[in-house]
């Protein structure tokens, strides 16, 4: 990694500053929030005739995980399911990226591997059960803080030739409707050299999707970054766009989109005095993004994640940006995970403060999914 230009300024205060102190207040938020316990009437009929009794919680890499009183969170294997019975809202995708809400009826004239489904409008009908590739319970009567899901991540690396330390810590938080999908996610990096120099990375964003028919989608973001390898002291964002899944199945998903954002930015190394976004003109940028995720069934359970970002600029035709994550995720214990990281930055045109045009970096750390 690049090294990193001393601020000049003794007495500077970034106003961004807060953005390392995000994570421990974010998680702080997310744990004052009061589980309930919720009701395990969902039924499970297997092919091989066992059946079990639990909290139908989502389908997703192939296998339905249960919640049950007796022996907690299990995964089913999908394909070894004949048929469901469920009295709770659930969201299920298929195949042809149709999507359909309702709940799982009991039905004695049903076949194997066929799921009988009665929405809020419609009477009920019937899917074939190898058709869904993704489901999720809905939960319209909980509160708040029992539909929230997510993961926290922490890392710490430390090289003793080089005496450097690096420590890494992120995380996201989900609020999952019928149509909607509002996240907010952070990500905080800080790096300190043997020499005392330290250099930091963050990022906060808060989104919402909007599902439509036929696997598109719209979406809205605001964000916050702080880069001081590329002389970023802060970028405040605004983003809308829309998008396509193009692939959506047990073991992949791909989708691609675009749209237009919004942001100024504040160099490091300016003074209080000159500190006042609004003193800066705004950037307005053409957004194009892909995100590919590669699931590896069963277990020991492994995601594969690739996302590029490219942000085109508008009003200045000449800069280019660019953002690479890049990610490999191991489940070795339930709801816990190890991960490896790779990230990459880069901006045609930096700003003055800045000790060179790409940032980069590798981080392993553990995390747990809630």
């Amino acid at each position: 990694m690049t090294t990193m230009k001393i601020n000049q300024f003794s007495g500077y205060r970034s106003p961004c500053k807060f953005l390392s102190y995000l994570p421990a207040i974010i998680m702080l938020c997310l744990m004052t929030g009061e589980a309930m316990a919720n009701r395990k009437t969902d039924i499970i009929y297997l092919k091989n005739g066992d059946r079990i009794t639990g909290e139908f919680k989502e389908l997703i890499q192939g296998e339905l995980k249960l919640s049950t009183a007796e022996m907690g969170s299990i995964f089913i294997k999908w394909e070894g399911i004949a048929r469901i019975e469920s009295d709770k809202y659930i969201e299920l995708e298929l195949l042809d990226g149709t999507r359909i809400f309702g709940k799982l009826l009991p039905d004695l004239d049903t076949g194997e591997e066929i799921l009988s489904i009665k929405t809020l409008k419609e009477d009920p009908f019937e899917i074939k059960i190898n058709e869904v590739v993704r489901a999720e319970q809905i939960r319209v009567e909980d509160s708040f803080w029992d539909r929230l899901d997510g993961h926290l991540k922490l890392g710490l690396n430390y090289t003793q030739a080089s005496d450097v330390l690096t420590w890494n810590f992120d995380g996201n938080a989900r609020y999952r409707t019928q149509n909607h999908l509002t996240s907010l996610s952070f990500d905080s990096n800080r790096t300190r050299k043997g020499d005392g120099i330290d250099t930091s990375r963050h990022n906060l964003a808060g989104s919402r999707y909007w599902y439509l028919t036929n696997r598109w989608f719209y979406f809205g973001s605001i964000g916050a970054q702080q880069n001081e390898e590329l002389g970023l002291d802060l970028r405040a964002s605004v983003t809308a766009g829309g998008g396509r899944f193009l692939v959506q199945s047990q073991k992949t998903e791909l989708y691609l989109a675009t749209g237009l954002s919004a942001n100024k930015e504040k160099e490091t190394g300016d003074d209080d005095s000159n500190s006042d976004l609004s003193d800066a003109g705004a950037n307005l940028e053409l957004l194009l993004s892909a995100d590919y995720t590669f699931f590896r069934l069963y277990s020991p359970k492994s995601r594969i994640k690739f996302s590029p970002t490219l942000w085109q600029g508008i009003t200045d035709s000449d800069r280019l940006r660019g953002n690479l994550n890049l990610s490999l995720r191991q489940e070795f214990i339930s709801d816990l995970f190890w991960d490896l990281s790779f990230y990459y930055d880069y901006d045609s045109k930096p700003l003055q403060g800045a000790a060179a045009k790409e940032d980069f970096g590798i981080v392993t750390s553990l995390g747990y999914e809630f």
